[in-house]
């Protein structure tokens, strides 16, 4: 398996070959708005460095729902394939060095099938992520859900700040403080 991933990695890296001149860089601070929920998303994004968190507003709170970590692709992509209205905002955690590619130039890439493949299979992997998190919520404790935290997502523990991670987890920072007193 492990060979595996080698020679996939390789092929992908060849595969991007043809299409680097259309990677843009953008480096940012904290807390650096890349979409704003509401806007058109019209740039995909690749981490080279640093901590981007997916976010909404409900009753006045900033809900986190994803982060995302050196070499994780983020966007909104309905918005981005649709042209509608985010209906999340992506913002930095850390600063940020990012490669981005704009809508247009993303055209020319989906014809290429091995990139193609690459970019369904890691859309696919974080969608997965994220319904795991999503039933988390109908099935366990907040304190289960830190602790799976803990287990598969240890850098979400180490880099995020806790406002976030309580609002990821779906309880109030008081709250993720007594669950942690506890470990």
């Amino acid at each position: 398996m492990y060979q595996q991933l080698l020679t996939d990695r390789a092929q992908i890296k060849a595969a991007w070959k043809p299409y680097q001149h259309l990677w843009k860089f953008e480096e940012a601070g904290v807390r650096h708005v890349l979409l704003k929920e509401g806007d058109i998303s019209r740039k995909i994004y690749v981490i080279e460095k640093g901590c981007i968190r997916n976010w909404f507003y409900h009753d006045s709170k900033e809900i986190s729902f994803q982060f995302f970590f050196e070499g994780d692709v983020v966007y909104s992509a309905e918005s981005f394939r649709k042209n509608t209205p985010s209906i999340f905002s992506i913002e930095t955690i850390e600063p940020v060095t990012l490669r981005w590619m704009s809508q247009k130039d993303m055209e020319q890439v989906r014809q290429d099938p091995v990139l193609y493949s690459y970019m369904i299979e890691n859309a696919a992997n974080k969608q997965a992520e994220f319904m795991r998190h999503f039933f988390s919520y109908l099935k366990n404790t907040p304190q289960e859900r830190y602790e799976i935290l803990l287990a598969q997502h240890p850098e979400i523990i180490k880099r995020v700040p806790l406002q976030y991670i309580a609002s990821y987890l779906g309880i109030t920072p008081v709250s993720l403080s007594r669950i942690r007193n506890r470990q």
